[in-house]
């Protein structure tokens, strides 16, 4: 018990000194620049597409990775993707895909259009057999490329001015104001008094 209470003491001590050495005076340190962020209308293209492919009537899922230009077979689906597309890094991620989908059963379905892997609704494949979904773009980069991240500026920190002297003397409170010295106090209410 006795032990236990030694540190406690030692980490109150140590914890009432940072509060001092922080919470007096202004802090001075060294100005970070704000991080770097591509413009929110940025893609990076890329040079396979990702795509996932369900057969509904064996519920069967394939993942397929598939260059751009190239085209893959699945049982009777041709996938053939023109572009695919990635938001770079900084931006919040989104893939998207120019496809061009035929199923080759007679009356089969076809597809070409963009993709998007975060909103599948919008490029939607109508077929009765299979579902198709952009996953992500992979691969080497290709055009068209990401700009070139902006060098953000490092800001510049003013010093604070001087305190000013108090009219009343003696040291100033927390609040700025003078605390009293041994004559009439403010009559303020943050010693006592009122307005």
């Amino acid at each position: 018990m006795k032990f236990s209470g030694v540190f406690q003491q030692v980490g109150l001590a140590a914890f009432a000194l940072a509060g001092l050495s922080c919470g007096v005076g202004h802090a001075a340190g060294t100005p970070l620049a704000p991080p770097a962020i591509h413009p929110a209308n940025s893609w990076q293209g890329k040079s396979v597409a990702v795509v996932r492919v369900l057969d509904r009537l064996d519920a069967h899922v394939d993942l397929l990775k598939i260059p751009v230009g190239t085209t893959a077979h699945v049982k009777s689906l041709d996938i053939t993707p023109g572009r695919c597309l990635q938001r770079p890094v900084t931006v919040s991620p989104d893939a998207a895909g120019w496809l061009e989908l035929h199923d080759t059963h007679p009356d089969g379905a076809t597809y070409q259009g963009w993709m998007l892997a975060a909103e599948p609704g919008l490029g939607v494949f109508e077929s009765a057999v299979y579902d198709v979904r952009m996953v992500r773009c992979e691969g080497d980069d290709v055009a068209p490329a990401a700009p070139p991240l902006p060098t953000p500026a490092v800001p510049v920190l003013k010093q604070p001015a001087a305190p000013e002297p108090s009219p009343y003397g003696g040291d100033t409170g927390a609040a700025g104001h003078a605390a009293p010295s041994g004559g009439a106090a403010p009559a303020t209410p943050e010693y006592g008094g009122e307005y």
